[in-house]
């Protein structure tokens, strides 16, 4: 798959937003209530996989495009069922 270096600069612009966004997820990890934390943990990882699948997309490799589908997958799998069952108890 040929991507034109145009293209590849978007992504590499989209990488560095990424990481800009990452930032203040990483601060909230240090809350002390631990609701918050797990989300922060999974927006960490919502973040960690975009990037890995833009990153794949920049650099050309197919590898860190599946493994950033897969993890952003998990992360919505994850999320989903935490309001799912947060929507059940209530």
């Amino acid at each position: 798959m040929d991507i034109p270096l145009a293209f590849r600069w978007i992504f590499v612009a989209l990488v560095l937003l990424q990481l800009i966004v990452l930032v203040p997820v990483l601060r909230r990890l240090r809350d002390p209530a631990p609701e918050r934390r797990t989300e922060a943990r999974l927006r960490l990882l919502d973040g960690a996989g975009s990037l890995m699948f833009l990153a794949g997309f920049a650099f050309g490799a197919p590898v860190l495009v599946l493994a950033g589908l897969v993890s952003v997958g998990a992360v919505y799998a994850a999320k989903g069922v935490l309001w799912y069952r947060a929507r059940e108890w209530t």
